[in-house]
């Protein structure tokens, strides 16, 4: 095979191969038509038929180019993070510790009930520090009733004259606080204590992330 033989065989190769590409990308084109080339730049005659056929047909090289020069325009794909459920985030548990330490303020016993909901739906703490924070502020109460009951028996009372016909009563003593001091104190306390309870939400909050 001569010369002019062996470039018509190249020529007429890639003429097919330009005419597969033509909606092929440019510069993808172009890169597979100079490597080609290149490939068969000073072949003989038999090593450029041998290689042609390994190239295969042009119009299935056409089309892997194409699907490649598809994937690479392609954009990637958005990995969209899930989103933190609500209830999970520091800003509710903040929200929650309010509402129990003051909803009782804004909303007599229903703010409260409201804050003490909103704090059980938090993983933010543990279930410890949650029955502590709903049942310290009642158990002070009992307490406070029963020192009350006990001190208000101690201070008050009634005695019989030397003859046993009549009964006096005793004077209270001015160091024992009377039952409706000792209520008032009590329930002051307590009063105090809800927005305590929510203060201290708080501060077992610092630096603590939803589990």
């Amino acid at each position: 095979m001569s010369e002019n033989e062996v470039a018509w065989q190249r020529e007429e190769f890639l003429a097919r191969l330009d005419a597969a590409m033509r909606d092929v990308p440019h510069g993808v084109a172009t890169d597979i038509r100079r490597g080609i080339l290149e490939e068969l730049e000073g072949l003989d005659a038999n090593a450029t038929a041998e290689r042609i056929a390994r190239l295969g047909d042009p119009v299935l090289i056409a089309t892997e180019a194409r699907m490649d020069g598809a994937d690479a325009a392609a954009p990637a794909p958005v990995v969209v993070a899930p989103r933190e459920p609500m209830t999970q985030t520091r800003g509710f548990a903040i929200i929650a510790a309010l509402g129990l330490g003051f909803g009782g303020f804004l909303i007599p016993v229903v703010g409260w009930v409201i804050g003490a909901v909103l704090v059980c739906l938090s993983p933010l703490w543990r279930r410890r520090e949650k029955i502590i924070a709903f049942v310290a502020p009642f158990v002070f109460v009992g307490l406070s009733a029963l020192i009350i009951s006990l001190l208000s028996g101690f201070g008050s009372g009634s005695r019989s004259d030397s003859t046993g016909t009549f009964e006096t009563p005793v004077a209270n003593n001015p160091l024992v606080p009377s039952g409706l001091d000792l209520w008032h104190s009590g329930f002051l306390f307590a009063f105090l204590l809800l927005p305590a309870s929510g203060l201290w939400l708080l501060w077992r909050l610092r630096g603590r992330a939803a589990r």
